[in-house]
């Protein structure tokens, strides 16, 4: 008598899971596009997954990024950073839609209305003129932030790496 119940729990376990998968009850995994992997592979060490670095020697990109797509010189900068100019990424169309994932997507609302995405053609263009490792990015970066809150309407606080201040190290 066991056995026989052994053998039918087990039988109605079987069809039991045959209906649910047929049903498709599983929720399936969505894939990440190239752009997100790449992302995730190549940035999110020091940015984070969701483009909040904080604390760390990094800007922190989320809700931030997009207000540097404000002026031409400042959109130049982005691609033109030692890390994304010479970036593994060597396809100029990968390299771009990484880089319209990272504005458009984790930049939120501070990307101005008029921003164009990147092109596979601008970004071959700014790679080949890569700023300089030891070139004071910092300063760059301070004079920029400087612009798009004069004429952007950027918050002051991008000129922290960070939204909040709070005795965060630079």
């Amino acid at each position: 008598m066991l056995r026989q119940n052994i053998c039918l729990f087990t039988g109605l376990a079987l069809v039991c899971g045959a209906i649910f998968a047929a049903a498709g009850t599983t929720a399936a995994t969505p894939r990440m596009t190239t752009a997100q992997s790449d992302y995730v592979e190549f940035c999110a060490g020091c940015h984070g997954i969701s483009g909040s670095s904080a604390p760390a020697p990094v800007p922190e990109l989320r809700s931030r990024v997009g207000y540097f797509m404000c002026n031409d010189e400042a959109r130049d900068y982005l691609i033109r950073l030692p890390n994304v100019a010479h970036a593994p990424i060597r396809d100029s169309q990968e390299l771009a839609d990484l880089m319209n994932f990272v504005i458009f997507n984790l930049g939120g609302d501070s990307v101005p209305d008029d921003a164009r995405p990147f092109q596979a053609e601008e970004v071959a263009r700014l790679r080949a003129r890569p700023l300089r490792a030891g070139a004071p990015l910092l300063a760059m970066r301070e004079k920029l932030v400087a612009d798009l809150i004069l004429a952007c309407g950027a918050p002051d606080n991008l000129q922290a790496f960070y939204a909040q201040k709070d005795n965060i190290a630079r």
